[in-house]
């Protein structure tokens, strides 16, 4: 089994790393797998979430048999991220285990297209006025001041299933 990451800013890496060092597992990221991986390998795949869609996870899933599937992002690990996410990426059935880890967000790093549409999701955000919900809110702030909820707790629902297969 093999740990397969696709990261942008680093947070989604932070994470795969964190679980490699906890495992013992091989850990690359998609593009340097294409040369250490063979195809149809188990993997555990790590990917940044943007706007719902799993940054590679549709090109590790032609290749790798992905048993589990953590998708990092910035919002909160509600119910309704996580059947976006499942939506969005056609995870159908069978299912691979999917485990919503918290991630970050560094402005500094937000360039280009990118740019654009944080601040229209902004903006968007700043719109809801007083209607604003808690976990909205929390991702406004976010957005504006960057954010890095990495942290190793995270991954214990993910060790748990590890442990147990």
């Amino acid at each position: 089994m093999y740990i397969i990451y696709e990261s942008d800013s680093g947070f989604t890496k932070r994470y795969a790393e964190m679980f490699a060092e906890k495992t013992g597992l091989e850990c690359h990221s998609l593009y340097m797998a294409r040369i250490k991986v063979k195809k149809h390998s188990d993997v555990i795949f790590f990917g940044r979430v943007m706007q719902g869609e799993i940054d590679g996870f549709k090109k590790a899933a032609k290749k790798y048999n992905i048993l589990a599937v953590c998708p990092v992002g910035l919002r909160m690990p509600t119910n309704a991220v996580k059947e976006e996410i499942i939506e969005k990426n056609g995870i159908g059935e069978p299912l691979p285990k999917l485990f919503y880890l918290r991630g970050g967000f560094d402005p500094e790093k937000n360039i280009g297209l990118e740019k654009t549409l944080i601040n229209l999701i902004i903006s968007d955000l700043e719109n809801q006025g007083e209607d604003i919900d808690a976990v909205d809110a929390q991702y406004l702030t976010d957005l504006k001041g960057g954010a890095d909820y990495v942290d190793e707790e995270n991954l214990g629902a993910l060790l748990d299933w590890y442990e147990k297969c």
